[in-house]
């Protein structure tokens, strides 16, 4: 089978888009893989205690316990062990006192040991993770008994969250700062994605492409809920982790400037980008004249600005490409180009106030 039997996949599947998605997928690996191998090591610590301490000969709900607890992705891994340790201990009591039914009863106890437990433990209104653990637990008691899921699980978890809670409190510790700055750089370099599309779409006068960039800026609306995600999850570390407490105050100014502007950055851009195509389409019909060169020489300067600081290198904005336009001359013109340049004045005036040159480096 030919890739070229498939144009349009051919035509998606440039250099340019494979650097992109390349680039983007040694991103994750650069988010995760301090988590993944402190989850590996927590992992082989606990085992090695769970055997010297208590003497069991396989203790791989301690293992397991280590890596539920700093699994990459958490929001917070000290709340995630609190809530490994309340949820097994109520499927725990739940599954022994099922355990009072009748033997006959093996499939009622089947079906009612989680269902108790997971409707017990969704009542403290704790993380997902807590119903999850009761039910299992529960399930556990009733299939290989009390002795070896009751007792000695509860052992093995309460090691394998204690490690987990000492790696996450003293050894990776989470950066709060650097979750929001994830997530800024991922909101920015969608953006510029769409701008260089719209700097392409007015150098070669082409309306398809500036529909295709309005697309990508849209599409640029997951970024803001993952920003979001990642800010409720910055202000979690403040408040559950020792590192976080000693810069909550700075997360808390940081994360509240980015929740107010980074939607007014992601409209303006939107609106840019919508009344961009409009026109295009406009002058197409009418064989008006081309977009002024200044306007292109902006648009492609605030591709590049959005570009350098998604990649945490920040590139101020050239001396004079803030100086208004010359209106009136633009008004002979065309009055349509004097509206584009409004809505880029205000994706830059948003970007301003979104004030992404403290995105920290590395």
């Amino acid at each position: 089978m030919k890739l070229s039997s498939y144009p349009k996949l051919a035509v998606r599947l440039t250099p340019k888009i494979w650097r992109r998605v390349s680039g983007r997928v040694v991103g994750r690996w650069q988010r995760v893989w301090r988590d993944a191998l402190a989850s590996s090591i927590a992992a082989v610590v606990t085992w090695f205690l769970a055997r010297h301490l208590f003497g069991h000969e396989m203790p791989l709900f301690a293992a397991i316990s280590a890596i539920i607890c700093l699994a990459p992705g958490l929001p917070s891994h000290s709340r995630q062990a609190v809530g490994i340790l309340v949820g097994v201990f109520t499927g725990i009591v739940v599954g022994e006192t099922v355990l009072w039914l009748p033997p006959d009863w093996r499939l009622v106890q089947f079906a009612l040991a989680p269902f108790l437990a997971m409707i017990v433990a969704s009542s403290y209104g704790l993380p997902v993770v807590v119903p999850i653990q009761a039910g299992t637990s529960a399930l556990l008691v009733i299939a290989i008994g009390p002795e070896t899921a009751g007792e000695a699980r509860m052992l093995d978890v309460i090691l394998g969250a204690g490690v987990g809670l000492l790696f996450s409190q003293i050894l990776i510790t989470p950066d709060p700062l650097r979750t929001i700055d994830g997530a800024a750089r991922e909101l920015l370099s969608s953006l510029a994605d769409g701008m260089e599309g719209c700097a392409e779409a007015l150098r070669h006068q082409q309306p398809s492409r500036s529909e295709a960039a309005l697309i990508g800026l849209s599409d640029a609306h997951r970024s803001i809920v993952s920003m979001n995600s990642s800010i409720s999850n910055a202000r979690d570390d403040a408040k559950w982790s020792l590192r976080g407490r000693f810069m909550a105050a700075e997360v808390r100014d940081i994360a509240a400037r980015y929740d107010r502007h980074a939607i007014r950055l992601y409209a303006a851009s939107v609106l840019f980008a919508d009344n961009l195509n409009y026109v295009l389409r406009e002058t197409a019909k009418d064989a008006g004249g081309s977009p002024p060169e200044s306007l292109i020489v902006r648009v492609e300067t605030m591709a590049d600005i959005l570009r350098h600081m998604a990649e945490g290198d920040p590139l101020n904005m050239p001396a004079g490409s803030d100086a208004p336009p010359d209106y009136p001359r633009l008004q002979a013109e065309s009055a349509a180009w004097v509206v584009c340049y409004h809505h880029l004045d205000l994706v830059n005036k948003a970007l301003k106030a979104f004030n992404p040159h403290e995105v920290r480096q590395g």
